[in-house]
């Protein structure tokens, strides 16, 4: 998106909705981090060669960055807060959603962050 964006919800059968929807997806993405931070171990106790290990470690540190990524640029939770039951509004200047609450009251730091993403 290019331009900023505000997602109201006031009807509470949709905000459940979309909260449920976005607890399903921050689960699907804490299932599978889990599941490359045990990978990561695993590899390191493994009996493979040191530079093997290395190598499979580097892809799922490749790996975990890039699905930390994408929840991270997603409207499933707050930017800045963590937050995942909000109306949220999008900042185009470092391509991420912050709960109304965050955007007005850090705006500033949102704002002149363009990489804000941790």
């Amino acid at each position: 998106m290019k331009h900023k964006r505000e997602v109201k919800l006031k009807d509470p059968r949709l905000r459940a909705l979309r909260n449920n929807l976005r607890e399903i997806i921050w689960l699907e993405w804490d299932r599978r981090a889990c599941g490359i931070i045990d990978a990561k171990s695993d590899v390191l106790n493994s009996k493979l060669p040191e530079n093997e290990k290395l190598r499979l470690y580097e892809e799922l540190v490749k790996e975990l960055e890039h699905i930390d990524l994408i929840i991270k640029s997603s409207v499933v939770m707050c930017g800045w807060c963590r937050h995942r039951d909000k109306d949220m509004i999008y900042n185009p200047s470092n391509n991420q959603w912050f709960c109304l609450d965050c955007y007005h009251e850090h705006s500033e730091d949102i704002l002149s962050a363009s990489s804000f993403i941790y």
